[in-house]
């Protein structure tokens, strides 16, 4: 059996055909009134022009019924392939995403404006807590998946938010058992309690920024798209 991929690709470039396709892929054969209500397709007439243009892929039988031929199966099969590559494009994979938030925790961990004893780079840490993780973590994702789903690029900063929670936990047991604070704060004069409990809610705040962070990024990127190109290239929202 042989396929003209010109022709192939003239015939299956239109979403209906290509639907049609597989919608007898998936479930067999068809009665023409069936085939029309799972598409959707009110009218007759442009049924009948797809399924014309589709003279080869598909076939009738005897009882009136809509099938593919050998060239459909091939067809249905090639979309099937195509449909299945382009969904793995846009996954990041868990691994993946863990990786990337690695990095992400890992920025925010070395922030000098935690560890500095210094109230100008606090302030300065700030600004890099909501500004550097997040910046890499969006470019590794971007570049990894080539898809801008806000599904996608918020599991990153979600994996961050998981490690600082982990040890908020951690600081907590330190705290309760061991009498030991994890992150000091030497420009503040504080009681020991509002000490410690600044040292834990800042750990959360650390892993609350890069989402914060990514969210922003992302709404200035779309809105930069659609002021230079009149919609973003990879405009997708789940």
């Amino acid at each position: 059996m042989s396929v003209d991929v010109n022709v192939l690709h003239g015939i299956l470039k239109h979403p209906i055909r290509r639907r049609i396709i597989l919608t007898l892929f998936e479930r067999g054969k068809l009665s023409y009134v069936d085939l029309m209500s799972i598409l959707g397709i009110e009218s007759t007439g442009k049924m009948n022009y797809h399924l014309k243009v589709l003279s080869g892929f598909v076939e009738k039988d005897d009882a009136g019924r809509y099938g593919l031929t050998g060239k459909g199966l091939f067809a249905a099969q090639l979309l099937t392939g195509l449909l299945r590559e382009k969904s793995n494009q846009y996954r990041l994979w868990f691994g993946d995403a863990v990786l990337i938030g690695l990095v992400g925790f890992i920025l925010a961990l070395i922030n000098p404006g935690v560890w500095l004893p210094s109230f100008p780079v606090f302030l300065l840490g700030l600004i890099y807590a909501s500004i550097v993780p997040c910046s890499i973590m969006w470019l590794l994702t971007v570049k990894r998946v080539k898809s801008h789903d806000l599904y996608v690029l918020l599991k990153p900063p979600l994996i961050v938010l998981s490690l600082f929670s982990f040890l908020f936990l951690f600081q907590l047991v330190l705290e309760r058992w061991l009498n030991v604070e994890l992150i000091r704060f030497p420009m503040i004069p504080l009681s020991r309690k509002t000490y410690i409990q600044l040292s834990i809610y800042s750990l959360l705040f650390m892993g609350v920024l890069p989402i914060i962070g990514s969210i922003i990024l992302e709404a200035a990127y779309r809105i930069l798209s659609v002021l230079s190109a009149g919609r973003p290239r990879l405009w997708v929202w789940r």
